[in-house]
């Protein structure tokens, strides 16, 4: 097993970052895994290789009829080791150990997210094997040219109203707004009819459900224990080449709002891990079905009271053309026309203790975003200058100014993510040949 150590890393003003791995041990790279696995033809023309055989060995892979991949959203690689020696996930503590005894059915190793280390960004990476530049999802709140407004993501919508650009004032189309091809429609192009995409009944319909899960067959569930059933069913129910993608939400939820460090998220742990272990225990043991378990980022503990607001630097927001968007742990800003040097001076002079600032050129010369260049679409939805709080800070835009009196409320979160610290940007990823 790979341990957080052997991943690429950077520095920025004296902090030490995960720098994204596109290359083979990064979760950009699990979809091309599945289009592989299932049906090979459906990988040209992309760029990104599948993972590593260091990471899945091909004994695991051989063979392999039916893909599993089950994401838990915001269960990064660190909460996932501290929840096991709380004794709270029993089943993959035990497979785990399994992995690192040498059984040869299992192995697990921390993988990197993607940057930002968001679900928008993350989903669209493991739903479309490309990288965020490719597919257009880089935050959760971002600035849109076509639109000429920041928009919020997972709501597809103006930031500071609650609406969607669905709704007949926009009526937009959200399959055409998702740049990528998605892997169902890939597998689905390429002869494999059986693709599903398992998620909450309530997420059917929505604009990024529609993004994402273009040309998948829908199985909706009411409640987070009827995931596994579901999945189980849909295993059982045919010997034909199958690939089903189910999400368990609820770990991020009680992350943000209640804390990565307590008691309620121990338990939420400890309801997925058994349905974890439920679903091993009952998926036909017939030898040619691939079970893989990841993540889309992980959280950083933070203090509220403690963030760092943007209306405290009135003068930095007078040289943005548009207000801060991005995430509190990841910020893009964007400067006026020809204001790009000194917004990075005034942010590395003013907000240095805060959070070192990189030029978005740099972070793209770095490869955080993926490999090859910026495409001039993706620029426009990237700040110039990205800012990185340090330790467990956040940067905080003031709220919108809304345009008809229902403006959205500004959430507090304990659990943050977005940045490229350990706690955010390492997720597991366990596979398990059943």
């Amino acid at each position: 097993m790979f341990t957080e150590e052997d991943l690429p890393r950077f520095e920025l003003d004296g902090e030490r970052f995960v720098r994204p791995d596109f290359a083979g041990r990064g979760l950009a790279n699990v979809a091309p895994t599945v289009l592989e696995l299932l049906a090979p033809g459906a990988v040209d023309g992309i760029e990104l290789p599948a993972l590593d055989p260091t990471v899945l060995p091909a004994q695991l892979t051989r063979g392999v009829n039916t893909v599993v991949l089950l994401l838990a959203d915001g269960l990064g690689h660190l909460q996932l080791q501290r929840e096991i020696a709380a004794g709270n996930a029993p089943n993959l503590g035990e497979l785990i150990q399994r992995a690192a005894e040498g059984d040869p059915q299992v192995v697990y190793n921390p993988i990197t997210s993607v940057f930002p280390t968001t679900t928008v960004a993350a989903l669209g990476s493991v739903n479309s094997a490309v990288a965020p530049t490719e597919h257009g999802l880089l935050g959760y709140t971002l600035y849109l040219p076509e639109f000429e407004m920041v928009a919020e993501m997972i709501r597809w919508g103006p930031l500071n109203r609650r609406v969607s650009f669905t709704d007949p004032e926009f009526g937009q189309v959200p399959e055409s707004f998702f740049w990528a091809e998605t892997t169902y429609a890939r597998l689905q192009a390429a002869g494999l009819r059986r693709t599903f995409a398992v998620n909450p009944i309530g997420f059917a319909g929505t604009a990024l459900t529609r993004m994402l899960h273009q040309s998948a067959s829908y199985v909706g569930y009411v409640s987070t224990s009827s995931l596994q059933p579901m999945v189980s069913r849909l295993v059982t129910e045919s010997n034909q080449p199958t690939y089903i993608y189910a999400y368990w939400p609820t770990i991020d939820t009680i992350s943000h709002i209640v804390g990565p460090f307590t008691p309620e998220h121990g338990a939420e742990v400890a309801a997925f891990d058994f349905q974890v272990g439920r679903l091993v225990e009952q998926l036909p043991e017939g030898g040619d079905t691939l079970l893989m378990l990841t993540a889309d980022h992980g959280h950083v503990d933070t203090v509220p009271e403690e963030g760092v607001q943007f209306s405290d630097h009135p003068e930095l927001l007078k040289m943005l053309r548009v207000p801060p968007a991005g995430e509190r742990r990841a910020v893009y800003l964007h400067p006026k026309p020809g204001a790009t040097l000194e917004v990075a001076a005034y942010a590395r002079e003013r907000l240095r203790d805060v959070a070192p600032a990189m030029l978005r050129d740099d972070a793209v010369e770095l490869g955080l975003f993926g490999p090859g260049r910026l495409s001039e679409r993706a620029a426009g939805r990237i700040g110039e200058v990205l800012l990185f709080p340090r330790g467990n800070l956040q940067l905080i835009a003031p709220p919108p100014d809304s345009t008809d009196g229902n403006m959205p409320r500004v959430p507090v979160f304990r659990g943050l993510h977005g940045g490229l610290t350990a706690e955010e940007a390492l997720v597991p990823l366990l596979a398990v040949r059943i």
